[in-house]
């Protein structure tokens, strides 16, 4: 299953019951034949703007819905909010993100949404991510991008 149907199937899921954890959303993704990792899920939480609320004593993921936030400005604000370093190497943007946060991965899933041209690819760590890119001279407009936005430390 592609990202944007596996995308499709958490938001049904969430919204015809109750859904607490993502270990519980993995559990309901692998009964409709999906098999997905916690850093996967994780991102697509992140990508869909799920959030856990409580309602009636009970915690369930829910869909924030941004009104007018478009998606360069949740990464770009992602970017300024999350990255303390950044360094360009060849055709590859190494990004630090704040320690022990996971955020890498959330960072990750925002860049691979934004389908911008340079970028071939994300992987993800803790709070390291590295962003591969086409050549270096895309690395170099990708390393420019991220600077811009984020927030000298």
């Amino acid at each position: 299953m592609d990202r944007k149907a596996r995308r499709k199937l958490i938001l049904h899921l969430i919204q015809e019951q109750p859904v607490a954890t993502q270990e519980q959303l993995l559990s309901l993704l692998k009964e409709q034949g999906v098999s997905a990792t916690q850093a996967t899920i994780s991102r697509d939480i992140h990508a869909l703007n799920i959030v856990k609320t409580t309602a009636d004593g009970q915690t369930r993921y829910t869909q924030l819905h941004n009104e007018g936030q478009s998606q360069n400005e949740e990464l770009y604000a992602a970017i300024h909010d999350n990255v303390e370093e950044a360094s360009t190497v060849q055709f590859i943007n190494v990004l630090k993100t704040t320690p022990d946060s996971s955020y890498a991965t959330v960072l990750a899933g925002l860049f691979d949404d934004a389908k911008l041209p340079q970028v071939a690819g994300t992987v993800a760590g803790n709070d390291t991510l590295i962003i591969i890119c086409h050549s270096p001279a895309a690395a170099e407009a990708v390393g420019r991008l991220v600077n811009e936005h984020r927030r000298n430390f």
